[in-house]
């Protein structure tokens, strides 16, 4: 079943973004990320010298919003557009209905998030009254710089990444869960995937190597950080570089980097060239991989956010039932170009709408101690009343 949905792609600049065989990404530039004004959702500059603060994308608020509008479109051939300003906080899309009555939103994506997918191809999103536009990028700081330039409504980040941006200023809170990293007894659905002749066993084998990630500082990077400091090897030692998924494990293969840190899903029909040296994610403990997020002001407005939140959740929940494997994994396969048989067959990350206090603390605790931010924030504060 081929999926019948809008995209648009957000892009740099005049560059043209980077097209993978399954699906298009897109790189920002390097830098540090502004802050925001609360009150106004202004942009403004605030460095936090105490921190090392390392976050990888510099948000170019008029940048991505100019480039939207002139290159949205969708599977349907109708043209889609965004007008944004600089303070951000909702899309063109936000408030408008089209002729059904349905609400307009977009929505940032990886290319085929399942919880996505299966919404779409379900009815779920109609179900709720949204028309939804997927927005395609290649990380979190990016789908935070999407919301805030106004290019999305709601973007899909891992908790890390919204931690950082909520710490930075940018007013933002989660909306609704979606994905979790398998932890034990559970098979590791996440890996260091080097090629199977590879002479790399161990953490201590990657000093002085390269392993691709999808975003510098993203939640690939920062797990894998956290298990080589637990493994005696200093991250400094280690040399990161930002592919988008599809292209990590070929680079892996062709040797322009030692290994690719990502899920089993992305390794496709790879799966007898490669093996895993560890998941890393099993040091990092509970970690929200997959959230959606919002700005404060578009979430206060009207009831577009709670319709996001109630259709998500019922995504999330129906794929956590077994009599819907086999249809998401034909879904996926869809999405993927992978047989469904192949997907099925790789360990897979866990699902849950839910998000609470006590997993935004682990992970701040988790920032803190890397020196990414200063100081834990209020948890609960960054959680959208919708959401709790």
């Amino acid at each position: 079943m081929t999926a019948h949905r809008n995209e648009a792609t957000v892009r740099e600049g005049p560059k043209a973004p980077q097209v993978s065989s399954d699906r298009m990404w897109t790189k920002l530039s390097a830098g540090p990320i502004q802050g925001v004004d609360a009150a106004t959702d202004s942009p403004t500059q605030k460095p936090n010298e105490e921190c090392r603060m390392r976050v990888p994308i510099k948000i170019t608020v008029m940048a991505i919003a100019v480039v939207l509008a002139a290159t949205a479109c969708s599977s349907s051939k109708k043209s889609s557009s965004a007008s944004t300003g600089a303070s951000g906080g909702s899309s063109s899309s936000e408030s408008a209905s089209n002729s059904s009555g349905a609400t307009n939103i977009k929505v940032t994506t990886f290319g085929c998030d399942i919880f996505n997918v299966y919404a779409h191809q379900t009815g779920i999103y109609a179900k709720h009254g949204l028309n939804v536009t997927d927005i395609k990028t290649t990380g979190g700081s990016a789908n935070v710089a999407a919301i805030m330039s106004g290019a999305a409504d709601f973007g899909y980040v891992n908790g890390y990444s919204a931690i950082i941006a909520a710490s930075q200023g940018f007013p933002i809170q989660f909306v609704v869960g979606a994905a979790v990293n398998a932890v034990p007894p559970a098979p590791p659905a996440q890996g260091l995937f080097v090629p199977k002749d590879s002479p790399i066993k161990s953490a201590a084998d990657f000093k002085g190597k390269k392993i691709a990630v999808n975003e510098i500082n993203g939640v690939n990077m920062i797990v894998t950080e956290q298990w080589l400091i637990a493994n005696g090897v200093d991250p400094t030692d280690v040399q990161f570089v930002a592919l988008p998924f599809s292209d990590q494990i070929p680079a892996a293969l062709s040797g322009k980097v030692a290994a690719a840190q990502e899920g089993w899903t992305f390794v496709g029909t790879n799966g007898d060239k490669i093996r895993s040296v560890a998941d890393p994610y099993v040091a990092a403990g509970n970690v929200l991989l997959g959230t959606y997020v919002a700005t404060k002001s578009l979430i206060a407005k009207g009831d577009t956010a709670k319709k996001f939140h109630d259709a998500m959740a019922e995504s999330v929940t129906a794929l956590k039932d077994p009599a819907n494997t086999d249809k998401a994994f034909g879904y996926m396969s869809d999405c993927q170009k992978v047989p469904a048989a192949t997907l099925k067959a790789q360990p897979q990350n866990g699902l849950d709408p839910a998000i609470t206090p006590a997993s935004v603390d682990a992970l701040s605790a988790q920032l803190v101690k890397l020196k990414l931010i200063s100081k834990a924030p209020d948890a609960a504060s960054l959680i959208a009343p919708i959401a709790q």
